[in-house]
Formats: C-alpha cells, sequence, structure tokens
C-alpha cells in the first residue's frame, strides 16, 4: 500500500528547532520588565521560558497561526496571526526582542514579515530567526547500501511533513543583506547539526516523527516506514541531523 496524502496540520518542526533555539536565547540581553514578539510559538516551550526572563512585570506577545496550545496569561498575550494575510502585533518600536521559529507552511512573502519584524523593534533590541538550513541529512553508514536510498527517502519525506512544503522553510537566502540594508548590526549566523547513531535520541525522535506522520507522507509505503523504524534503532546506522540555522542580529542606536 502507497499511502499518498498530506495533511495539512502542522508538523513538530519546534522539536528541531526549540533546542537551539533556547540555547541562543543566552546570546541576547532578555531583562526583566521587557516587551518580546515570539513568532510560531505553538506549543508554547519558548513561550514559556521567554515569561521567565521577562518577569511578571515584563510582556511576551506569542503569535501563531494555531493558538489552541497557548495559554494566555497575565505576562503572555495570544495572538492568532495568518503570517501571509495578517500584520504582526504592534507598531513601530513595539518591542525589546523578537524571536521568530519558521511557521509550519511556507510564506509567501517572507521577506515581508521580516521587515514587519525589524520595523517593530525599538533601539539596541535583538531579533532572533529560527529555520532548516538547504543542506540534506547525510547517511554516513547503513547496514546495506538498499538501506541507504530508504533513509534518503524517508529523511525527504520527514522533512515534507514537517515544513508542509518540498521548499527548504528558509526565512531567505541572503539574509545577511537584508539585515545589514535594514540597518542591523552584530549580527551573527549559526548553524547547528549533529551526529546521529541508530537507537538514540536523535534517530529515535526520526522514527517517532515517522510513526506519527504515517497517514501522510507521500511514495513510502507502510514496509518501508516499517524498516525506516527498525533502522533507526540499529546502531550500525550512523547520519547527519538537519542541519538547524539560528541568525541573530541587533539593531542599531
Amino acid at each position: 500500500m502507497t499511502i499518498t496524502s498530506l495533511s495539512a496540520s502542522p508538523g513538530p518542526v519546534h522539536l528541531l528547532l526549540d533546542p537551539v533555539i533556547r540555547t541562543d536565547l543566552d546570546r541576547i540581553d532578555i531583562r526583566s520588565h521587557q516587551s518580546v514578539l515570539e513568532i510560531g510559538s505553538s506549543p508554547g516551550e519558548i513561550t514559556a521560558r521567554l515569561a521567565q526572563l521577562v518577569g511578571r512585570f515584563g510582556s511576551v506577545t506569542a503569535v501563531d497561526h494555531d493558538t489552541s496550545r497557548l495559554t494566555p496569561t497575565s505576562v503572555i498575550d495570544v495572538q492568532q496571526r495568518d503570517l501571509d494575510r495578517d500584520l504582526l502585533p504592534g507598531t513601530t518600536d513595539s518591542y525589546d526582542h523578537i524571536v521568530a521559529r519558521w511557521p509550519y507552511g511556507p510564506l509567501r512573502d517572507p521577506v515581508d514579515v521580516l521587515e514587519q519584524m525589524i520595523a517593530r523593534l525599538r533601539p539596541d533590541g535583538w531579533l532572533l530567526l529560527a529555520d532548516i538550513t538547504a543542506t540534506p541529512p547525510r547517511i554516513h553508514r547503513t547496514p546495506a547500501d538498499e538501506d541507504t536510498s530508504l533513509i534518503d527517502r524517508m529523511l525527504h519525506q520527514i522533512h515534507r511533513a514537517l515544513t508542509g512544503h518540498d521548499e527548504t522553510p528558509t526565512w531567505t537566502s541572503d539574509i545577511e543583506t537584508l539585515l545589514v540594508d535594514h540597518g542591523m548590526v552584530q549580527h551573527c549566523v549559526h548553524i547547528t547539526t549533529e551526529t546521529w547513531t541508530g537507537n538514540g535520541p536523535g534517530c529515535r525522535l526520526l522514527a517517532d516523527m515517522a510513526a506519527h506522520r504515517r497517514s501522510t507522507l507521500t511514495g513510502v509505503t507502510s514496509a518501508d516506514i516499517d524498516r525506516f523504524t527498525a533502522l533507526m534503532s540499529d546502531p550500525r546506522v550512523v547520519l547527519a541531523s538537519y542541519e538547524r540555522r539560528v541568525i541573530h542580529a541587533r539593531t542599531g542606536n
């Protein structure tokens, strides 16, 4: 049986991006009493961390197209937005910092969304962006040649299920030029990849994703998915993870 449908529901991109976002939050100076705009907030782990950083007299505006898993509090304001149709909350100089995870599915005009973010930052405010690069995972070792081909196909399908489309989910291919043209300073790009071994946490995550998205994967059979799941628990398998990219830049004075 070949599985051919693709659900419109969000894939767990946060499982790949949230760990690197948490690490990079320490690189920017988020303090108590400040205001933060978070884009792509669901399911809310990063939102909760931001609320801790700004304290009870600060504010976090959490934006996502699906806000069902976000809970408003006295610090967290939850706002549902379609980034292709709706403007971001706030006006010029509204936020001390903005944290944005690439949303599920393609954006019609990601540069416009980026320009809205930059306009809403106050002087000396930090912009933190997270996405996945175009570099495909590299398969270093498998039990057999045919397993290499299967893993490659499965990783492509998991990527598609995670991001909602075949294109690479990046804010823009030339982020540095855009930041400089809009007066951003001190911009840095951090790219993270890991080596994952069968039966380790990374490969178990891939197996869980394949099982969770079983009914939405295309061009693979149920037998393919079962074999992939078995390979992800085989210590003879060694592969590189998807490359996660975090960009952070500060507005001028």
